[in-house]
């Protein structure tokens, strides 16, 4: 599977949007039982780069390996059950990576490091519903300093700056629930779409919630079985995906540990930061499930 996206922020002092996504997906299908088992294993990189060497700030870089199983039920009547474990790393710098003036440093510096698990609820319906756990650590432990070093050497490109000054390290721990029905009866024949989003995310590390829809156009599956929730299900041509999506969603705040440093931390940070706490995000995508390994 193959994606593309590009998101639009209606302010970025504190914030940064991914501006592409890469996503590989192979699904492993085991004939047995009645219906088959299915595993699928995801990498998504997100690099503001991508567009120009030039734009690389606030969210600056990010990958995301993901590793699921499920299990379809016979019974169409029962839940569908998709779990999920992953792991990412992600890198925050100010409003350009390689800075030369410490007054224009208008965000704090920092590497996420985190991992968790999810798991997905599709009922006869397909509404769906998500919930997770995580754990993540910001600050030097994360290593942030070290692969944008590195990313940047190999590329042959400007030497970021000033990670001497990044935040803190802070453990943390976070669990998020996500919810969205089906409103429009899918049917063989359909190319248009809505799908409603709700989130929610507390702990130690992020705390915040959300709300937006993703209009979809194209040639897409039923929600349990469809690449728009990373659940891509083949058996036939016929299932193949290829579709366009837009969603803005609207985010309202609370703590955000990439910004606002570590909870519980006991010292001012190097670079102080200000949560923006009301965040607008649009963002399109054109993806296309192109991988199918049996």
């Amino acid at each position: 599977m193959f994606a593309k996206s590009i998101c639009k922020p209606a302010a970025i002092s504190n914030n940064a949007i991914p501006v592409f996504d890469f996503i590989f997906n192979t699904y492993k299908h085991c004939h047995c039982c009645i219906r088959p088992k299915k595993h699928q294993f995801t990498i998504v990189s997100e690099n503001d780069s991508y567009i120009s060497i030039n734009k690389d700030g606030y969210y600056s870089n990010g990958i995301r390996l993901a590793y699921q199983w499920r299990k379809n039920i016979a019974d169409r009547k029962r839940t569908e059950r998709v779990n999920s474990i992953y792991a990412g790393h992600n890198i925050y710098n100010s409003r350009f990576s390689a800075e030369s003036k410490t007054e224009k440093l208008d965000r704090p510096i920092t590497g996420y490091l985190y991992g968790g698990f999810q798991k997905s609820l599709y009922n006869k319906k397909q509404d769906l519903l998500r919930w997770g756990v995580s754990a993540g650590v910001i600050g030097p432990p994360a290593r942030g300093a070290e692969v944008q070093k590195l990313a940047h050497k190999i590329a042959r490109i400007y030497e970021p700056t000033y990670w001497d000054r990044q935040l803190k390290a802070a453990w943390g721990l976070n669990a998020d629930i996500a919810w969205s029905p089906q409103i429009i009866n899918k049917t063989k024949t359909s190319k248009w779409d809505f799908k409603p989003l709700l989130t929610a995310t507390a702990g130690t590390l992020f705390t915040n919630a959300a709300a937006g829809g993703a209009l979809v156009y194209g040639k897409f599956n039923k929600n349990s079985a469809s690449a728009f929730w990373n659940n891509h299900q083949q058996t036939s041509k016929a299932e193949r995906e290829l579709f366009i999506y837009l969603l803005p969603m609207v985010y309202l705040k609370a703590y955000d540990a990439t910004v606002q440093g570590g909870m519980f931390r006991r010292e001012n940070e190097n670079i102080p930061g200000k949560l923006n706490p009301v965040f607008f995000k649009v963002r399109w995508v054109l993806l296309m499930h192109v991988i199918n390994l049996r």
